[in-house]
Formats: structure tokens, C-alpha cells, sequence
């Protein structure tokens, strides 16, 4: 199964554990033909992303992804297994399909998350977290983790923008 998604990740994981899981970004790095565009050694902050903390193949893949952009990669303390992060996403209810899908994931694993906030609150966490990053620019390979930082006053770009040089 070729993913984007954390979240179809997950519930595969559970759901089907037989089934090899494969991110795009892996598929993008044993791309012998695919074209890199270069960032010419900008630094950017990578955000780690609770949905995937446990997946460390992913982790690396992104980062050498970035490399091989030339982005000089600004690593955050809570990274890798350590993030806690997932934009806003986790100052709201869990969708129900994901509790039902993969509940070892979005209830077991998921304590003090998917609790509700108002958006005052969740704009007030999200300038907090932006405060701890040291550049402009933060780069994040799930939507959420895009979303958490703009709502916190970076430029934040998805992977996936960075590889096509898309405008988000």
C-alpha cells in the first residue's frame, strides 16, 4: 500500500499488518529519474508529525528528500518519536472512523489528545509552538502540520509542494 495519509497508514497497520506500507516519499527517493528541485541550502524547521511518530523509515526518507533539495534541515527537539505535534488537529474530536479503524492508535496511543479547544485557544498554542522555531519557513509532510504553524505565523510548506515547486 503506497500512502500519503497517516491516518490509512494507521489504520492499515492495524487493520491489515500483512500488508507492506510504503509512503510516497519513498518512492520519490528510489526515483532515479525524478528531478530535485534545489533550495540552495535554505534552512527550514522540519515538524515531525505525531501521526507518524513511530514510523522511522518515513522520518529518514523525508529527510533525505530535503537533502537531496539542498534544504539545510533545522531539527526540532521534540522530532522524530518525541513530536507531539499534529497542528490543530489534535484540539478536536477524533474522527470517528479513525476511532473505530484504529483505535491503538487514535485512543490507546492518543492520551491527552483530540481534546476539544476553542480556536482561541488553539490560535494561542499554535503562536507558542511557531515561538520555539528559530526560521521563517517550517516544512511539514502532513496537511495538519502545515496548517498548525500557518495558523502560528510561519510560511509553512508541505513536502509535497517543495518537490513539485508548487505554489501552496
Amino acid at each position: 500500500m503506497v500512502y500519503v495519509c497517516h491516518n490509512c497508514a494507521a489504520i492499515f497497520q492495524e487493520r491489515m499488518p500483512e500488508v507492506k506500507r510504503l509512503s510516497l516519499w519513498e518512492l520519490i527517493l528510489n526515483d532515479t529519474e525524478f528531478k530535485f528541485p534545489n533550495y540552495s541550502h535554505e534552512k527550514m524547521t522540519l515538524q515531525d508529525c505525531w501521526r507518524s511518530y513511530d514510523n522511522r523509515s518515513e522520518q529518514e526518507t523525508v529527510r533525505a528528500l530535503l537533502r537531496k533539495m539542498s534544504v539545510d534541515i533545522v531539527e526540532q527537539e521534540e522530532n522524530y518519536e518525541k513530536t507531539q505535534f499534529c497542528g490543530i488537529s489534535l484540539y478536536a474530536p477524533s474522527p470517528k472512523r479513525n476511532l473505530d479503524l484504529a483505535p491503538k492508535r487514535f485512543i490507546g496511543n492518543a492520551n491527552g489528545k483530540f481534546i476539544p479547544l476553542a480556536k482561541e485557544e488553539q490560535l494561542k498554542l499554535m503562536q507558542e509552538h511557531c515561538r520555539k522555531i528559530n526560521t521563517n519557513k517550517v516544512v511539514a509532510y502532513c496537511h495538519y502540520c502545515v496548517k498548525g504553524p500557518k495558523l502560528g505565523g510561519k510560511q509553512a510548506k508541505h513536502l509535497a509542494s517543495l518537490l513539485f515547486d508548487t505554489q501552496e
